[in-house]
Order: structure tokens, then sequence, then C-alpha cells
């Protein structure tokens, strides 16, 4: 099982591409490079890093793609199809199987689900989808294929927002765990599926709680 830190920071966390010179310096650079249903393809990599803070979780994702693609601008649409980035997120662990499933686009489109399974889900409100931030590198007027090459999306989760979503009272301090996977998505025409920790499944599946990896939240080992 892979271990990823979800660092502390006490700073304005920017959410674009940028990570020299930013609070992205202090995140662990985690790579997406496991290929369970398909040849590895090293050329197209996918970097996710995570910061938290007292209001929200920060990702930012920086993938290379010979191409992308995106058809789906609506909420909670079938973002999966597109260009896509993901987090999977067991916020109880061992208290209940619940997870939260977080997939966004390359156009900043996102679906944030919650539920036990693949089927028994619930999808997240309009009214309290308008609290989550996403900001991506790619025009959000594009629709079907473009060779942009590289992207990024970034986004931030506010605690307040899933925890009036899921009810799960989430507040992570120094040593929470979550279990959880990050995913990526190729540009839907030639099935390209990638996750963080490696998943055990003859069919292509992301809904996988029992093979998430460890999220730990904390301060970087060097600010302790």
């Amino acid at each position: 099982m892979k271990r990823c830190r979800v660092v502390r920071v006490d700073e304005t966390v920017p959410l674009d591409g940028v990570v020299e010179g930013t609070p992205w310096e202090a995140a662990e650079a985690v790579e997406i490079d496991e290929f369970p249903w398909g040849p590895s393809d090293a050329e197209r990599s996918a970097v996710v890093r995570s910061l938290y803070d007292e209001d929200a979780l920060y990702l930012q994702y920086r993938v290379e793609e010979d191409r992308v693609r995106a058809e789906t601008s609506e909420l909670n649409g079938p973002v999966w199809e597109d260009s896509c980035v993901e987090l999977f997120a067991t916020l109880e662990p061992g208290r209940r199987p619940h997870y939260v499933n977080f997939e966004v686009n390359c156009v900043g489109a996102f679906r944030l689900g919650f539920g036990p399974d693949r089927d028994d889900r619930e999808l997240i409100s309009p009214e309290l989808a308008d609290s989550v931030r996403v900001a991506t590198s790619v025009d959000g007027s594009m629709t079907g294929s473009s060779g942009v090459g590289r992207w990024w999306v970034a986004a931030a989760l506010p605690f307040e927002t899933l925890r009036a979503f899921t009810g799960v009272p989430t507040s992570p301090e120094e040593g929470t765990v979550w279990r959880g996977n990050f995913h990526r998505l190729g540009d839907g025409g030639d099935a390209l599926y990638a996750t963080w920790n490696p998943v055990d499944a003859p069919t292509p599946d992301f809904h996988r709680p029992s093979q998430f990896g460890e999220l730990v939240f904390g301060r970087a080992p060097d600010e302790r």
C-alpha cells in the first residue's frame, strides 16, 4: 500500500499550475504511474500534489498528453469519458465504507459523489457545488479533441462543503489518515487508465476502496 502526505500550509494556495516559488513546492509530487489495464505509457505522465489548511483540501494535477478531449461541461456529467483526473477518498476508514469521488476533466467540469460502492452514490447539489473552486489551463469552451500536449487543473474542496455533503465531521489535523487513490484517464481515443495505488481488477474499476492507499495529513517533515 502506498502512502502520500497531504501537507499542511499556512499561506494562501494559488489555484494554478505553477510549483516553483509557491506553496505547492512543499507538497509531495505523486506520480500516477500504475497501469492496471493496459501497457504503461511513461511518456504521458501525470503528477498530483495535495495541500490543506483549516478551510480546504487543495489538489494540483499536471498532465502530459498527446491530445486532450472534453465533451462534458455540466456538473456531475460523464467527465470520465474525457481527459480527466480523479481523487477517490474514504473519509472515515475503519468506521464505514463510504467514500467520495471527485472527478474533473481538462476544462474544469467536475463530478462529486459519495456512497458505499459504485452503484449507491449521491451526487453533490448545484448549490453546494458552487463552493468548490476549480481552475484549469484548457479553454473551457473547448469541445472535442485538441492537440494541447500538456495541461493542469487545480481545485479547492472546502471542508465545510464536504461536511455538508457527506455528513462526515471532516476537519483533518496532524496525523489524520484517509484512505484514497488518485486516477487519470486518457483522451478517450486510446483507453488510457492510470492509478497511483495499484488496483487488482480484471477490468477498469476505480471503485475499489479496499485497494486505496493512505493519505496522511500533517506538516512537512522538516517543519516539525
